[in-house]
């Protein structure tokens, strides 16, 4: 439905196959809902001469899609020569380059009309967040100046008589020229940069769209229809180059000097375009294709043609991805946000009469109020003897509970405070070393804890509570110091109701302190340890991985069966290692890269999962039935959604053949605590086995039988244990199928 919707948007709103003010709504209750659904059927039918078309062709011609930022005759002529290398390389094939839009690029990768893709990085994301496209097979380089640039960024530039346009700053309040808010180097890159400053597009400066190429972006500045420019590193050096540009006459803000980078630039760098399949594409010639590109660079005079110097193995484009989820750009533009404003709009009914009935009950708490006046004669005798009472109690009962700690009685109105003689030798003072007063005792506390301390002294006050506890530092007589858990209660008020006195005792938990503190940094080192050597190892691995397949492809006329089979287990055995150390990667950032927590509904989480699970379902013929109670919680989604894929997806790809899955997810909520169910009727476990599960890289089922790197399971748990809660596993044997319980606390606020 989520593809359906997008493309019914992009036709109808972007590429003129329907009116501008078709309802896009599923309902045929209207004229304007009946353009569209007639509109919908064009589009079907559309897509349907377009399979035709293709099922019914020998050999059709490759198409390779290229984003034109430039105009598109001249990215049309630039690429041309990259066909007659496909074809000499793969000649059973021909292949055609056609320079397209972001809309018409969309809409192409949508309708199935092009077979490879060649778009920015941003672009790229969206495209596939939406429609759906392979891992990136190469990342382009391109050429300056006989220098290779594998990566690329954003410029901001003004003309050079413009005094008023010297920094960031101040752009605040100007009118600035960009492309279009698809473009990562012509837009995304340059407003992060000002988001630095505190300056925010639309709100603080003007965004005027000129749409592709990047030449109108710099036309409109140069003309004066715009104080400023966005646009991508190398646009201003090739129309220099071309004779349509003087660069003395603009401006470069923001100017950064990055060594070995030869163009203006005013943002960091991030990696060059992706080169990428659609899934229609057969794998084996998506590897010749990709392998093709990777031996670009032995073809100067093409690579001279075109502009580039090759292309290179995938670069790595998670920082790409970071930075339009913070920008909440495209794909990420509907993360939830919701405002006051949003709420008083929504709901300004509802408030009004909350607030009509809340002055009702402060007026008839007023009445009550003034009808106990008359009570309280009577009550003072009762509240000063039964205070009398409590104090004789609680005197007893923190002679009882306290022995063994440092016990204190402070004089809240004097500030004179009794420290027994424990007390202060647990911080390493006689008897007569330590003054007893409140601000003596104050100025002993760890400057970190003590407006922490106070605050809760304070708080402890102001409700009244019956016992409060918390963990402090003091200052011990060495210097040093000392772990300590403070317990008091207030064990006598005023008339008012004001403390008086309060009595306590101190718990010496230093070694405890000291060993939580050595465990947290052993962890911490670890999981460092861990993340540093599973990220350094995965860049010569993909060398490795490259450099085999070009080996593979140079000597494929040569290789005899056995050799090739051997090539194909080094390959395989690369690209298996690849994939344990990025599961390893995933499991170092639990808790360490992921999002905040925040309260949420624990039923999105398993939404987002199934969703993705979604093509493994259909293809699986499995059925899976949710029920039960989804509460909110306090939970990263991004890690609960991997803690339902991989626990949903095990159950769908752990099946036995010819048997339909068939998985029962059930929540349930009992003592605050939320329990989750997963149980299906696939392959099962070995109950003497079930204890391996959860290990690193621990595999039970053969790997020639199930793809896996053995590290889901674990994933799991350390997702579990991050929200302080615990999973296990139950099966009645092989073939029985299996049943994964995980139980998390329902919390009632977010908790870091």
């Amino acid at each position: 439905m989520r593809l359906l919707f997008f493309a019914e948007r992009r036709l109808s709103k972007k590429s003129g196959l329907l009116p501008d003010n078709t309802d896009l709504s599923l309902s045929s209750s209207t004229p304007k809902k009946r353009k569209f659904k007639s509109g919908y059927n064009l589009l079907m039918l559309y897509s349907g001469l377009v399979l035709a078309a293709s099922c019914s062709v020998q050999a059709e011609p490759i198409k390779i899609g290229i984003l034109a930022f430039r105009p598109k005759q001249d990215m049309q002529q630039q690429w041309q020569p990259l066909t007659k290398i496909l074809k000499s390389a793969i000649p059973e094939h021909d292949f055609i380059i056609e320079a397209l839009s972001y809309n018409e690029l969309e809409m192409a990768v949508f309708s199935r009309q092009i077979d490879f893709i060649l778009t920015n990085p941003a672009h790229y994301i969206q495209i596939a967040h939406h429609i759906g496209l392979s891992s990136p097979l190469a990342t382009l380089i391109k050429k300056q100046d006989s220098k290779g640039l594998a990566a690329f960024g954003g410029v901001i530039f003004s003309l050079k008589d413009r005094k008023d346009m010297r920094r960031l700053t101040d752009i605040r309040g100007k009118n600035v020229a960009a492309v279009g808010q698809e473009s990562l180097g012509g837009y995304h890159l340059q407003i992060h940069e000002l988001q630095k400053t505190g300056l925010k597009a639309g709100k603080n400066y003007k965004i005027r769209t000129t749409g592709t190429p990047h030449d109108k972006v710099v036309e409109a500045v140069m003309s004066g229809k715009a104080d400023a420019g966005f646009v991508q590193t190398g646009v201003l050096e090739a129309l220099a180059q071309q004779g349509k540009l003087d660069l003395n006459e603009i401006s470069i803000i923001n100017s950064q000097d990055l060594p070995d980078f030869p163009l203006f630039i005013s943002t960091r760098l991030f990696p060059e375009w992706p080169f990428a399949s659609l899934p229609q594409i057969d794998e084996k010639l998506a590897r010749r294709v990709t392998a093709t590109l990777l031996m670009l660079s032995d073809h100067s005079d093409v690579t001279q043609l075109i502009g580039i110097q090759g292309f290179s193995i995938p670069a790595d484009y998670l920082a790409t991805n970071e930075l339009l989820r913070e920008l909440r750009a495209p794909p990420y533009e509907n993360l939830p946000g919701f405002t006051l404003n949003d709420v008083w709009r929504r709901y300004t009914s509802q408030i009004l009469a909350i607030l009509f009935t809340t002055a009702c009950v402060i007026a008839l708490g007023i009445a009550l109020i003034l009808a106990n006046r008359r009570l309280l004669v009577e009550r003072k005798n009762v509240q000063q003897q039964t205070i009398k009472l409590q104090e004789s109690e609680a005197l007893w009962k923190f002679a009882l509970e306290g022995a063994g700690d440092g016990v204190w009685d402070w004089n809240i109105p004097t500030g004179q405070v009794f420290f027994s003689k424990q007390w202060k030798a647990m911080i390493g003072y006689a008897e007569d070393e330590f003054e007893n007063t409140f601000d003596f005792w104050k100025d002993h506390l760890h400057p970190d804890d003590r407006d922490r301390v106070l605050s809760t002294v304070h708080l402890y006050f102001e409700k009244n509570l019956p016992l409060y506890t918390t963990e402090l530092r003091m200052r011990s007589k060495s210097g040093e110091w000392h772990w300590l858990l403070a317990r008091g209660m207030v064990v006598s008020h005023s008339d008012s109701n004001e403390p008086l006195r309060m009595i306590g005792t101190h718990t010496d938990i230093n070694e405890r302190k000291q060993a939580e503190f050595a465990l947290q940094k052993s962890n911490a080192d670890l999981e460092q340890f861990a993340y540093s050597v599973s990220h350094d190892l995965r860049q010569p691995l993909r060398m490795v991985t490259g450099h085999l397949q070009l080996v593979e492809k140079h000597l494929d006329a040569v290789l005899d069966d056995d050799d090739r089979e051997n090539m194909n287990f080094a390959l395989q055995g690369a690209k298996r290692m690849d994939a344990m150390i990025v599961s390893l990667l995933e499991y170092s950032r639990v808790g360490r890269k992921s999002p905040p927590k925040s309260k949420q509904s624990s039923r999105t989480a398993l939404d987002n999962a199934l969703f993705f699970l979604e093509p493994a379902r259909q293809e699986a013929h499995a059925e899976i039935r949710i029920s039960g109670e989804w509460p909110e919680i306090v939970a990263s989604q991004d890690e609960m959604t991997r803690l339902f894929l991989n626990l949903a997806g095990n159950a769908i790809k752990y099946r036995i053949e010819d048997r339909p899955p068939i998985i029962l997810i059930h929540g349930h909520v009992e003592n605050n605590i939320w329990r989750v169910d997963i149980s299906d009727n696939g392959v099962g476990i070995i109950p003497s086995q079930i204890h391996r599960l959860f290990q690193f890289f621990s595999r039970l089922q053969s790997r020639a039988k199930f793809e896996g790197t053995g590290m889901g399971l674990a994933l799991c748990r350390k997702i579990v244990e991050h929200h302080e809660g615990r999973i296990w596993a139950e099966s009645e044997g092989e073939g029985k199928g299996s049943r994964f319980i995980f139980e998390i606390p329902v919390k009632a606020s977010e908790t870091a």
